[in-house]
């Protein structure tokens, strides 16, 4: 067996036809043919530059693989058993599950921790693969290694004992099968094996060199010009190389926009892809989104983000919602809008009747009734095989086109499995309710990894710290080089201690950080790499990264010096401030024919208000489906007292008024469709309500008031004197001895804040409104007052003093206002005052970009 250290220069694009080069000289010193010698590499990144290299040279070629992918091409893979696991993790969890709730203490578990019980199953499914990698890497020795590892993971009671026996089961599991998919590399006779370790888990090319020199075949082991075991030197080998440049930035989005900028410089004129190493995941892809803003840049992200983020995902997951016997109309449209086979525009028509509580019309009608149909399989009650729930959704979904997230979400879920799929025959296995089958694919769709096809010749190459070993990049920028991201503590098995891994081979926590510090150090051999971090993160502060220290101490001993900080080299452009002003529009058109009393406050609060709702007409659209709010409740109380006072009443006692008042809320309760738990607590208002109000109207009536009429829609034409016609709806008149007549606003808000209103009267839009809207002329005598029924004394009389008065003068002023309006004034936004706070249009007139102006 012949090692050959790989010299310590730059990873450059010269490196691999170097290596070739190397590699043949040796195989023609040994006088193995290249054509008879198989090269191993540790992933599959580097086959394409490493053929390519050998290639160039001409002549017979090695032939250049990964273990799997030679094991997969050394004929038909070992029958394997069924139980195992397959190392597919939709299937093993799916088993892993099912072993666990064959135990009762995992059936109960199950049933009542799910959370816990899945997270349960996520551990056994890593541990049984860690421990099926390690097992095949031991094709002479794996049934007396299997015992060694029964004997160290042997049943133990107290703490620790459920890690334990998840463990037990994971390595039982595991153990079924004693045959591994790599097996057949044991048996294969090339002329000579050329095995290149990288930085990870050698064991499974260590055990074949092992193997190959146990039969007389020529072994040459590549490794790398780094120490494999000393922790304190591996950064001794590239510590003459040129160094990296430092970039530390302020914070995250500096941090972002530093490593964009870097990117994109390194990008012009290279000859090879630029790397971005993905230490910190939310911060690349925030240098990703921020790439995707310049103009034929291609970005090939091989680390993948999340299914369940994709659209595809999210329409998968909108269907199941809308599919539910309980939707409402929200999730309805979201699965309707989320539908690409269905025409835009009938959505779109479909939303605005059901927003404005229409009809939908024939057309309208079918497409909503063949989507219920269509989506009917999937808001089956009871418990059913999973295999029938993904039939049913693979229905509903239909064909996923040339979508790569959608092939990707059907491959996920098996939508396309069939018996020769290993996961469909557990899928058989395991029943489902509805709420169980949204669920899995929920959690399905969150474990799952969307990898989108690579562009041509990329650019930007976004790939781990591990899978950028020998690549052939042009420059490498590497952000998150911090003390959190880059060198921090490595994570400990979750089923077993660093004890128990050392005495079974198994990557410890200590080795895990060396080889992360290996990975580094080899980086730092690649050209033009550039290391960002930031000086603190949400507040907390972030150092430099360990191993970046490490490297440093290593140049300082070499006599080599250290690169000194550098803040970020961010491009700026000047811009000239163009600060926003106060809108002002003018009146390019008619005044609106009708105004309510809403429509006048709105002018009266802010013109550039009024202008928005009534004169461009614009609203908020409000959600389909809401919880009750305080609104809804007025709307209630409104409907129960037009209700009960619509009735006859004639001399009824103060019972027959209370017995009647809470019938005539139960009917209305039952006509609005109202959910009864939702209007509990409103409803519980209201009972305290009732006995007071019938109170205080057996007083109006010992007082000579009989209810006069209610929900009255009143007008008062446009004239001379005032343009526009006054439009409103009044809830309630009262009639008095003499013909006094009295207009009464009902009100749910502060009683308190109603006197605020009427201290000024002039300042009280609407019942001066509804004054001139019942003005005739007549000589009778107006009054008119709030009746506030949600104050702890309701009901509450606020009396608007003299409104007839008010009205008149009211008038007069806003006549003189519309007239300015049409002359031309401005409707000026005020940005003033609790209701600028709450306003609707806030965005539109750019009321919070105002104190940025002055």
């Amino acid at each position: 067996m012949t090692r050959l250290r790989l010299p310590a220069c730059p990873a450059d694009a010269d490196f691999w036809p170097a290596l070739a080069r190397r590699v043949t000289d040796e195989l023609r010193a040994r006088g193995v043919p290249a054509c008879d010698a198989v090269v191993l590499l540790p992933q599959a990144d580097l086959l394409a530059p490493a053929r390519a290299a050998f290639a160039a040279l001409g002549g017979w070629q090695p032939r250049v693989e990964t273990t799997r992918t030679l094991a997969d091409t050394l004929g038909p893979p070992p029958r394997r058993d069924a139980r195992a696991p397959s190392g597919d993790v939709v299937t093993d969890t799916l088993r892993a599950a099912a072993l666990l709730r064959e135990s009762s203490w995992g059936a109960s578990w199950a049933r009542d921790d799910p959370r816990g019980f899945a997270q349960a199953v996520a551990s056994v499914v890593d541990s049984a693969r860690t421990l099926a990698q390690a097992a095949a890497a031991r094709p002479g020795a794996r049934a007396r290694w299997w015992d060694a590892a029964r004997e160290q993971l042997g049943w133990i009671t107290g703490p620790g004992q459920t890690e334990r026996a998840l463990a037990r089961v994971a390595l039982e599991w595991a153990a079924v099968d004693d045959a591994a998919p790599t097996d057949r590399l044991f048996d294969h006779r090339p002329g000579a094996w050329v095995l290149a370790y990288g930085v990870g888990d050698g064991d499974q090319l260590a055990a074949v060199g092992t193997a190959a020199a146990g039969t007389g075949v020529p072994v040459i082991e590549l490794d790398l010009p780094i120490a494999a075991d000393d922790v304190h030197a591996v950064f001794d080998a590239v510590a003459g190389l040129p160094p990296p440049r430092c970039v530390v930035c302020a914070d995250f989005e500096a941090e972002a926009e530093a490593s964009a900028a870097e990117v994109l410089r390194a990008v012009e004129g290279a000859s090879a892809p630029v790397a971005l190493i993905a230490l910190d995941r939310a911060l690349v892809r925030r240098v990703h989104a921020l790439l995707e803003r310049a103009p034929g840049l291609r970005v090939h992200d091989e680390t993948g983000w999340r299914l369940s983020t994709t659209s595809a995902a999210a329409r998968v997951m909108a269907l199941l919602r809308a599919a539910a016997p309980a939707a409402g109309a929200d999730a309805w449209l979201d699965a309707l809008k989320a539908d690409a086979a269905l025409p835009a525009p009938q959505v779109a028509a479909i939303e605005r009747a059901w927003r404005r509580g229409a009809a939908l019309d024939d057309a309208q009608q079918a497409c909503w009734l063949a989507q219920r149909e269509r989506w009917a399989p999937l808001a089956a009650p009871g418990r059913r095989p999973l295999a029938d729930w993904l039939q049913a959704l693979a229905r509903v979904l239909g064909d996923a086109g040339d979508d790569a997230a959608a092939l990707q979400v059907a491959a996920a879920l098996r939508c396309d499995g069939g018996d020769a799929d290993p996961a469909w025959a557990d899928a058989a296995k395991t029943r489902l309710d509805r709420a169980g089958f949204v669920a899995w694919v929920d959690q399905v769709l969150d474990g799952a990894t969307y990898r989108p096809p690579p562009p041509p010749e990329p650019h930007v190459v976004v790939t781990p710290l591990a899978r950028a070993l020998w690549r052939p990049f042009a420059a490498v920028v590497c952000p998150g080089a911090d003390d959190t991201h880059l060198g921090g503590a490595a994570p400990a098995p979750a089923l077993w201690s660093d004890a128990v891994a050392a005495a079974l081979g198994l990557p410890t926590a200590a080795q895990r950080r060396h080889q992360e510090a290996r990975a580094f150090a080899e980086l730092m051999r690649a050209p033009g790499v550039v290391l960002l971090r930031r000086r603190s993160d949400a507040g907390e502060p972030r150092g430099a990264s360990p191993l970046v220290e490490r490297a440093w101490r290593a140049r300082q001993r070499a006599g080599a010096g250290v690169p000194a900080d550098e803040p970020p080299q961010v491009a700026s452009v000047a811009i000239e401030p163009r600060p926003a002003g106060r809108p002002a529009p003018a009146l390019v058109r008619a005044l609106p024919q009708r105004l309510s009393a809403s429509a006048v406050q709105a002018l009266r609060d802010c013109p550039y208000r009024f202008f928005a709702r009534s004169v461009l007409g614009l609203r908020e659209i409000d959600e389909l489906d809401v919880e009750l709010a305080k609104r809804d409740y007025g709307n209630w109380l409104h409907a129960v007292l037009h209700a009960f006072h619509g009735e006859r009443r004639s001399a009824r006692d103060a019972a027959a008024d209370l017995a009647a008042l809470h019938a005539q809320a139960d009917a209305v309760s039952d006509s609005m469709g109202l959910d009864a738990a939702q209007l509990l607590p409103f409803r519980a208002a209201f009972d305290d309500l009732a006995p007071r109000y019938v109170a205080w109207l057996q007083r109006r009536d010992r007082d000579g008031w009989r209810w006069l009429a209610g929900e009255v829609d009143a007008e008062r034409p446009a004239d001379a004197r005032l343009p526009v016609t006054l439009v409103g709806r009044i809830d309630r008149i009262d009639e008095g001895r003499g013909g006094v007549r009295e207009l009464i606003d009902y009100k749910t808000g502060a009683a308190s804040d109603l006197r605020q209103a009427v201290r000024t009267p002039l300042e009280d839009t609407q019942l001066a409104v509804y004054a001139a809207l019942v003005d005739d002329g007549a000589s009778r005598e107006l009054r008119a007052m709030y009746l506030a029924l949600d104050d702890r004394q309701a009901p509450v009389e606020v009396v608007h003093p003299d409104v007839a008065a008010t009205s008149q003068d009211f008038v007069d002023g806003l006549a003189a206002d519309l007239r300015d309006l049409r002359d031309g004034l401005g409707l000026v936004a005020l940005g003033e005052g609790a209701v600028c706070e709450r306003c609707e249009m806030r965005g539109l007139c750019r009321r919070d970009h105002w104190d940025a102006a002055r």
